[in-house]
């Protein structure tokens, strides 16, 4: 207890000066066009972190709601479950008894890989080139807050979707096990969505302060935060690198090295990457691990007492007409 409460406080005192920093970084050096002084460039300069808030809040609250739809419509859908299954039918009765017969990783792995997919086939079509552009490419000159999320499900180049998507199937099984989702990946959803969010968020900051306008899209800020949880509750896990695939390394290793390579090119302003992004990933993985996951855990409680209770028929009056 007493080693916790020393992180906590040390952990708050790091916080607190790194918003200082940046609050004064971001408003002494942000050009003509970015969020700067004055009331109205403050809204826009706050914007992605109450923008991320907002995911947080509602991912989260959606999972607990459906999770109540699913406790109080159980015995009517394993019954139609079942009949799907045992049924003979024709193509789409085989595609959803394929479904139903996966496990909630494979749900939810697959479920990753198809819309990161179909947006990868959009940046192929020539003519939808600036629509993608404007909403799949997290970019500080963006005046809307959507690319944070939308931009974590696209990948313009294959070897970008293909290496995110190796590691997400390599590690989305444990993070499962992880959050509980052995049924249905409840938890699961609002962590990666948040997650790939709040690495968005970190990166736009960064790229504030450094004043650039590059655009950054990819799963990578997710992917890590995954990563991240993973190994913070496997510790004794080891993991085989792609480019070492006979040599399993301790998953510590692993992350420290990626880490270390991270705030080495966030340094030296590397941009092939978007380091602050990973980093902002592997950040969210720390404050879920030891503060965030019990206020989430609030929120959802919470919001499904609330749908609970709308859900809920109301008590017979009585006989009044």
């Amino acid at each position: 207890p007493d080693s916790h409460t020393h992180y906590r406080s040390m952990s708050y005192r790091l916080t607190r000066a790194l918003v200082s920093v940046w609050r004064r970084r971001l408003s002494s050096a942000a050009p003509n066009g970015l969020p700067g002084n004055g009331s109205r460039k403050s809204v826009g300069l706050w914007r992605p972190a109450a923008f991320t808030i907002l995911v947080g809040a509602t991912s989260y609250s959606a999972s607990a709601m459906y999770a109540e739809e699913l406790k109080t419509s159980w015995t009517k859908r394993k019954r139609h479950w079942r009949e799907v299954v045992k049924g003979e039918g024709g193509t789409i009765q085989k595609i959803r008894r394929w479904w139903l017969r996966r496990n909630s990783a494979d749900r939810f792995i697959i479920t990753v890989v198809a819309l990161n997919t179909g947006v990868f086939l959009l940046w192929r079509v020539p003519h939808l080139q600036r629509l993608m552009e404007k909403f799949f490419v997290a970019s500080t000159a963006s005046k809307s807050s959507l690319p944070l999320l939308l931009s974590s499900f696209s990948h313009a180049e294959f070897w970008h979707i293909s290496l995110n998507m190796l590691v997400l199937w390599s590690f989305a099984p444990t993070l499962l096990q992880t959050l509980g989702d052995r049924v249905s990946p409840l938890n699961t959803w609002p962590y990666y969505i948040t997650g790939g969010v709040f690495a968005g968020m970190v990166g736009h900051y960064a790229k504030l302060m450094r004043a650039s306008r590059v655009g950054s899209l990819g799963a990578s800020g997710a992917i890590m935060a995954v990563v991240a949880l993973v190994v913070f509750n496997n510790p004794d896990s080891r993991v085989f690198i792609i480019f070492m695939p006979f040599f399993p390394i301790p998953a510590t290793w692993a992350l420290a090295g990626v880490v270390s390579l991270d705030l080495l090119g966030l340094v030296r302003g590397w941009q092939f990457f978007d380091h602050a992004g990973h980093l902002g990933g592997v950040l969210f993985a720390v404050l879920y691990q030891w503060w965030l996951q019990r206020v989430l855990q609030k929120v959802q409680a919470r919001a499904g007492r609330s749908w609970q209770r709308v859900r809920s028929p109301p008590a017979d009056s009585g006989g009044r007409t």
